[in-house]
Parts: structure tokens; sequence; C-alpha cells
């Protein structure tokens, strides 16, 4: 589910949350600020105008937090927010069976047609920023 109010916006640094380009990022995902998101290849864009997957997942060294998605398509200036509770987290396994070291925070985004999407993902003291190209 989405909220657009109220909320508590996404912490920002003092100079901004840098945001990357996910246009190479493919379905493995991508790394900003101390927050991990995706998948961002064909599986996110084949599914626009819609309900698309993303996954988070904190730096595996800081506590469990709830996360606080922002979803601005930035053509028309329209917001969404997402909150994953900490207790939804996922632990998901390598190859072998084994727990990865980082939780994952399951779930989905709305997206829309066409345009640049900024999602700026806030997990504890962590926010990073990606850029998704639809």
């Amino acid at each position: 589910m989405s909220w657009t109010s109220p909320v508590t916006p996404p912490a920002t640094p003092k100079d901004g949350v840098p945001c990357v380009d996910t246009g190479g990022a493919g379905d493995k995902g991508a790394t900003a600020g101390g927050v991990r998101a995706g998948p961002f290849g064909q599986t996110m864009k084949g599914q626009r105008g819609g309900v698309a997957k993303l996954w988070v997942a904190q730096d595996p060294y800081r506590g469990a937090a709830d996360a606080l998605i922002k979803v601005d398509h930035v053509n028309s200036g329209t917001v969404a927010y997402y909150v994953r509770d900490k207790a939804a987290t996922a632990t998901p396994l390598d190859d072998d069976g084994k727990p990865l070291p980082e939780p994952m925070y399951p779930g989905s985004i709305m997206l829309p047609l066409e345009g640049t999407v900024r999602i700026t993902v806030t997990i504890g003291d962590s926010s990073g920023c990606f850029v998704v190209r639809l």
C-alpha cells in the first residue's frame, strides 16, 4: 500500500541524498548510502504502469529498523510513500542454502507508465536514492 501523507520524509543529508542511475544495475540491484535495492533490470521495466517488485536491504552491520520508500515520478511531481515494517524482513539464502547476512524487506511499489522515477529508501540512519528510467 502507499501513503501520500502523513509520513516523515526520508532523512536527507545536508548536501542531499546522492542518486545512482540504475540503467546498468540489472536484476542484481544497486547500492547507495548504505542501502541496497532492486531488481532494476527488465523485471521492473517490464512491469511499468502498475505493480512492480522492489526489495530493499539495509547495511548488515546496522540494527533493524522500519524502511521508508519514497517514489517520486519526476515528470509529473507525483509522490507516493511505502513503509516496510522491520518485523517483515526475509532472510534470503545463497546457492548453497546458507542465510545471507543482509536481511531483505520484500514488497511492491506502483510505477507510472513512463518517465523518470526517483526511489529514495531510508532504513534507520541510511538513505539511498535510485533513478529508474521507464
